[in-house]
């Protein structure tokens, strides 16, 4: 019987770089993207179907709608502006200030959803794309938290079920080594969005366009990712 991974999918580089390593580690893939009532939610989950299709994977859609009733967050609360980012900031002290796009608790209960969905389905590994760049600002996405989660996980589980390991190939990567990583393994980088704000073109100009803008500029890969703000810039230019 061929092993089985959940990936946990958000539609963005990390992510998907992490499920293609699955795949081509041999796993059958189970996608599992999780709606918290953030902004982008309608253009991920456009992503992720688009990114299963060539991964040939399955999809699981969960909601976690308290996140959102929670509020708190830049991502779930449009009372609360997504600030515009530069590079600089994101080199300096600021880049190890926990922003407000922090979502309280996400990370542990999106895996605490997907270890249950890989429960029922035999599922032995569970992929993140946790990474060293963004745990600098997140420790929800430090190795230290996958050691942590995978420590409660063995006591979390039925006695007549093995307990799932999160893996977190990309962990002590950061963003222009996930880049390349991606192009070795083939992942569709083209179908990725990491957009905050959630409109049909990135916008160029929040923490994580400015991120994934760097990571293939640093990488030397060219983006194929449309900036809004790059037209804007042009058109302002004419």
């Amino acid at each position: 019987m061929r092993k089985k991974a959940v990936c946990v999918c958000s539609g963005g580089l990390d992510s998907t770089v992490a499920a293609t390593i699955a795949r081509r580690e041999g796993y059958e893939l189970h996608l599992f993207h999780a709606s918290y009532g953030q902004r982008a939610e309608k253009r991920e989950r456009e992503a992720v179907k688009e990114i299963a299709k060539v991964l040939h994977a399955d999809v699981k859609f969960a909601e976690i709608p308290f996140l959102r009733a929670l509020g708190g967050s830049a991502l779930t609360d449009t009372s609360i502006e997504i600030p515009a980012v530069s590079e600089e900031a994101l080199k300096g002290e600021e880049a190890r200030e926990t922003p407000p796009t922090w979502v309280p608790c996400r990370n542990l209960l999106i895996l605490a959803h997907a270890c249950a969905y890989a429960e029922v389905i035999g599922a032995e590994a569970i992929f993140v794309g946790f990474n060293a760049e963004e745990a600098m600002s997140y420790p929800d996405n430090s190795e230290d938290f996958v050691h942590r989660f995978n420590f409660l996980l063995e006591k979390a589980v039925s006695s007549r079920s093995i307990a799932p390991k999160v893996v977190a190939p990309l962990v002590k990567m950061f963003k222009p080594e996930i880049v390349r990583r991606g192009v070795e393994v083939n992942a569709p980088l083209h179908l990725t969005y990491s957009c905050y704000l959630g409109e049909e073109k990135h916008c160029g100009v929040c923490e994580s366009c400015m991120r994934r803008k760097r990571a293939f500029r640093e990488a030397g890969v060219k983006d194929p990712t449309e900036y809004a703000q790059a037209k804007e810039k042009a058109e302002s230019e004419e």
